[in-house]
């Protein structure tokens, strides 16, 4: 009975998603490829898209999400977040998070609106090509590709080194690339379960 229970407890978290998410989706995050000098420090962007966008292979969104009177306006369900900033190198072993933009879907927009402007493929190979415009009213960025490789065009923010003296900050080259998930503990405690149990039986 031990045997047969052991069993079906490894295998009901195998059937588990590697990782469990509040909010599911498809996270794609920036890859580095080329530094630039005309930007402030490293930039991080992180996008979370709706299963059904990705399989889609295409999306196109040109959007406000804005608040009134407490109702907030996201007339679309496909980009779920978007967290975009750079990291200015204190010297000391410490970041200032620069540029700041978080978006998410179906919360209240950070300064009264977040205007998302996008034309993206989704690629098989994992990979993400198009535009990318993301503005929060304090700071925006845009960015486009050729192939799979994206270039930052200009962001700027109300303060900050991007953006004081109408100064742009642009240049960086990378790539946006699926997030493979780690093994959630559940799934590695489960393959451990079936692999004692297979042991037991060789020994036998």
């Amino acid at each position: 009975m031990l045997r047969i229970t052991s069993v079906l407890f490894a295998a009901a978290l195998l059937g588990q998603p590697l990782t469990q998410t509040a909010q599911a989706g498809v996270l794609y995050t920036w890859h580095q490829s080329a530094a630039s000098e005309n930007m402030a420090g490293p930039m991080h962007l992180e996008m979370v898209f709706s299963d059904a966008a990705v399989k889609a292979g295409n999306l196109k969104l040109d959007f406000e999400a804005a608040c009134y009177l407490d109702q907030c306006i996201y007339p679309q369900n496909s980009l779920l977040s978007l967290k975009f900033w750079l990291n200015e190198d204190n010297g000391d072993g410490t970041f200032n998070q620069l540029n700041h933009i978080d978006f998410h879907h179906r919360r209240y927009p950070q300064y009264g609106s977040d205007s998302i402007k996008l034309d993206v493929n989704f690629l098989p190979n994992g990979m993400l090509s198009g535009s990318i415009l993301a503005n929060d009213t304090n700071s925006h960025f845009i960015m486009e590709s050729i192939g799979t490789a994206f270039q930052m065009l200009d962001t700027r923010s109300d303060a900050g080194p991007c953006g004081q003296l109408d100064v742009s900050c642009y240049g960086e080259l990378g790539e946006l690339r699926v997030q493979v998930p780690e093994p959630s503990s559940a799934a590695i405690a489960g393959l451990g379960l079936l692999a004692a149990w297979f042991g037991r039986r060789r020994r036998r």
